[in-house]
């Protein structure tokens, strides 16, 4: 029988001529499942930026006068900010601060958490007012086990004092005070780093200092130098060192400073409080450092039979600083120090008091030696401030009171710190939610303000008469306020006009052998009197939430004045010492490195080439 004749066959065939469109569509979409992909995640994006920014909206629409900040748009479902907050925080920061402004706060989103960001210098300035009911607690602890490594079990310890760390608890408070560790640990900085006690470190810094630059070989020919960043470093830090923990500590540890600085590069990583697996060679530069200190404290059982006494002597050569042995009576007392957690104290400590300075000290050199313009008045700054107390030293004995009162030196202090440091400050409301204007701080939310960006808002700024000095470029007389208004026209038309670095060297060559002692042809400056005090005078007037190199409010840094004191005299002293000269294309730019932002001082992305000779 023809096949044509068998019924249904003709319907067979026609089905089975047809087209197979289900295993077509899945064949599709394995072939271009990655195009799929993007397009669904593309979506995906898309409403959730959509959404996000439609929330934001109806927040600062709504008149509620209890309700929680906005939470800034993202695109990444549930990620959220979590992205930018790890690369690039200042990129984030300033694109969250364009787009709303300064005037209320702002939430980001990171994974299950959320932090509060506040900028402005009116809301700043609100948030010190609230001390009582902020405290800086929760971005210790952070600081603790991410960067310092402290044990688990001893951060118990440390998050169940609410007390704070002044001498009268907080309200809330019922710790005892054998268990106020944030105070007793903190209390020796403020005693030891003010009054007398500040004059006698700066006495100490700087005779060792004299004594350090002194023993340097490079004589009166032009001596290389790859960075003049590890060569500030490299004579400072030795200094710092060997006053706080004294000689036995540097002998005990020859390669400290170099494993310090080890440590400094590994805060970029361990900040983020990524896991150990995802940052070893972080965690490892930071355990050398803490094994270093652990093995002092044991040695020091031996060695110093009075460790645990206070003997009234404020500076030992051997065994260093009052600040740090007083910290070690106080840690020996408290039953949850143990080894380890008191060498993650005080490797603290030593980053707090020597990373910053040293940084600092750095850019105040690298300031002056860029602009010629600056150098015979810098010479005249240290001329007045050079005293008549004796000396084995070559170098001349300088006043640090003068030094630290000079309204141009005070000023260049000033602008290195707004323009080169980042810190992150945190509080939290640990007691309790917080109002803030019509906005509710939820309890133990982060609170961060970021003074690189106060620092970089030019409302709150001197930019000259006509905006030629913008906050992106250093200039050195933002902070100074002139007495004679006509004078200040003359002499804002005579910043234009540059010292040509010929007259400058010739000036030079015409100083005796004392560098300091200055001769007529070096006294006769463009206006000699330009930066006395009775023309300017240094403020800060105005400026209180704007300037905040150094945080504010009751938690201001103690260690602020010990900053200021010792970034002006080892700046002075290596000026006067050295001649420098730097070998970089003309305007060319060291720039920061950002990837330290909220770190403290942030030190140059790229090497500074220069030569060094003894000034002559």
């Amino acid at each position: 029988m023809p096949s044509s004749s068998v019924p249904g066959a003709h319907a067979l065939k026609t089905r089975n001529q047809e087209p197979n469109l289900t295993g077509w569509r899945v064949e599709y979409l394995i072939r271009n499942w990655l195009v799929i992909l993007c397009l669904l995640l593309y979506f995906a994006f898309l409403i959730t930026y959509f959404f996000t920014c439609l929330r934001a909206k109806w927040v600062l629409q709504s008149k509620t006068q209890s309700k929680e900040p906005l939470i800034a748009p993202y695109w990444i479902p549930l990620i959220g900010h979590v992205i930018s907050f790890l690369v690039d925080l200042d990129a984030l920061f300033i694109s969250v601060v364009r787009r709303f402004g300064s005037s209320f706060p702002i939430r980001l989103s990171l994974l299950t958490e959320e932090v509060i960001l506040v900028s402005g210098a009116e809301n700043i300035n609100l948030i010190w007012r609230n001390s009582q009911w902020l405290t800086a607690k929760a971005g210790h602890m952070i600081g603790l086990f991410n960067i310092l490594g402290t044990p688990r079990k001893s951060l118990d310890f440390y998050r169940a004092d609410n007390s704070g760390t002044g001498k009268t608890p907080l309200p809330h408070s019922n710790v005892p005070p054998e268990h106020r560790v944030w105070h007793l640990t903190h209390q020796p900085i403020t005693d030891c780093l003010s009054g007398s006690n500040l004059i006698a470190f700066t006495e100490s810094f700087q005779a060792t200092l004299r004594r350090e630059i002194e023993r340097c070989p490079i004589g009166d020919e032009w001596v290389k130098v790859s960075d003049l960043y590890d060569f500030v470093y490299t004579k400072v830090i030795h200094v710092q060192l060997e006053l706080l923990c004294g000689t036995f500590f540097l002998e005990q540890n020859p390669s400290f400073a170099r494993d310090f600085k080890g440590f400094k590069h590994a805060m970029i990583h361990l900040k983020k409080g990524l896991p150990k697996w995802m940052t070893p060679q972080s965690c490892k530069a930071r355990n050398k450092c803490l094994t270093s200190i652990r093995d002092w404290h044991e040695a020091l059982k031996i060695h110093d039979p009075y460790r645990l006494v206070d003997t009234g002597e404020f500076q030992s050569t051997k065994f260093g600083n009052e600040i740090m042995r007083s910290r070690r009576r106080i840690m020996a007392k408290i039953d949850a120090m143990d080894p380890a957690t008191a060498a993650s104290a005080d490797l603290g400590m030593l980053w707090a008091l020597n990373a910053n300075p040293v940084t600092a000290t750095f850019w105040v050199l690298l300031e002056i030696i860029r602009d010629p313009s600056l150098h015979p008045y810098i010479h005249n700054e240290i001329a007045k401030a050079t005293a008549t107390k004796p000396t084995k030293c070559i170098l001349p004995y300088l006043s640090p009171l003068v030094l630290t009162t000079s309204p141009l030196l005070q000023s260049i202090y000033a602008e290195t710190l707004r323009l080169r440091v980042s810190v992150m400050i945190v509080q939290s409301a640990e007691f309790g939610p917080f109002r803030f204007k019509e906005w509710v701080f939820p309890k133990d939310k982060l609170i961060l303000i970021s003074s690189l960006i106060e620092h970089m808002n030019p409302r709150s700024w001197n930019t000259g008469s006509n905006g030629e000095f913008p906050v992106t470029r250093f200039w050195a007389e933002r902070f100074l306020v002139w007495k004679d208004e006509k004078r200040r026209e003359v002499q804002e038309a005579e910043i234009t006009v540059r010292c040509r670095e010929s007259d400058i060297h010739q000036n030079m060559a015409s100083v005796k052998s004392n560098p300091l002692e200055l001769t007529p042809e070096t006294q006769s400056l463009p206006d000699p009197d330009r930066y006395d005090s009775s023309n300017c005078r240094f403020t800060t007037a105005g400026l209180t939430g704007a300037f905040i190199p150094y945080g504010g409010g009751p938690g201001i840094c103690p260690g602020r004045h010990f900053a200021k004191n010792n970034m002006l005299l080892a700046s002075m002293l290596l000026f006067s010492a050295f001649e420098i000269s730097l070998d970089v294309p003309e305007q060319w730019e060291p720039g920061v490195d950002l990837r330290y932002y909220g770190l403290g001082v942030l030190p140059p992305k790229r090497k500074v080439s220069c030569r060094i000779r003894r000034r002559r």
